[in-house]
């Protein structure tokens, strides 16, 4: 069973380690006012790898600034969800019908969806990657959970939603500063995603502080 203190110190190694976390602060601060600006500013730090599809064409601007106006009410009913203590059948279709919206769009797709979803839902929503969806598709984490993942579609994305309830729910998270989704994905990412990507590194890239999410 995953710590408090476990959670606590991946989230001390993200932040000495991440150099793009004032990116996602400042999305934060303007998401309200400037949502398009705020996703823009999320994907292009935090889904680089994808986020190059979305400049190459402006309508793709478009068809996003689209795409959050029509996520906008269902945004608007989870965002004081609170992940612990959330039914995530009673919230399905909400979730998937704005996971599926996002999912489809050219720049974005399933990691910049949770991303985006994250975003405007902080306290409900857990974001994951390529990395992170290859670890929780393992075949243990059914057999312990009886919670399957199998790939990246909207149902995929509902379950690991219940699946990160199931293993992180039971941490008494008080940190105002953060949230426990946000938390989660920050231990995912150093537990997961990180690692991957040293490996895939030259030596010689391996003392680059700085990753992408794919």
């Amino acid at each position: 069973m995953i710590t408090l203190d476990e959670l606590r110190e991946k989230c001390r190694e993200f932040e000495e380690r991440e150099g793009r976390a004032s990116f996602y602060d400042l999305a934060s601060e303007i998401k309200n006012i400037y949502p398009l600006h705020a996703s823009v500013i999320i994907l292009a730090t935090w889904n680089m790898g994808r986020f190059r599809f979305m400049v190459n064409d402006t309508q793709n601007i478009v068809v996003l600034e689209n795409a959050l106006n029509k996520c906008k009410p269902f945004f608007n009913e989870l965002k004081d969800k609170e992940f612990k203590v959330a039914d995530f059948n009673e919230l399905k279709d909400k979730i998937k019908k704005v996971y599926s919206v996002l999912s489809k769009i050219e720049g974005v797709k399933y990691t910049g969806a949770s991303k985006i979803f994250h975003l405007f839902c902080p306290k409900l929503i857990v974001m994951w990657d390529s990395y992170i969806r290859k670890e929780y598709r393992k075949k243990k984490y059914k057999k312990e959970y009886d919670i399957r993942i199998k790939g990246e579609t909207a149902e995929d994305f509902l379950n690991f939603q219940k699946l990160m309830q199931k293993i992180f729910g039971h941490i008494n998270w008080k940190e105002e500063k953060k949230t426990l989704p946000k938390a989660i994905d920050e231990y995912n990412y150093m537990t997961y995603t990180v690692p991957k990507l040293r490996r895939k590194q030259k030596p010689q890239e391996r003392k680059v502080k700085s990753y992408s999410h794919i």
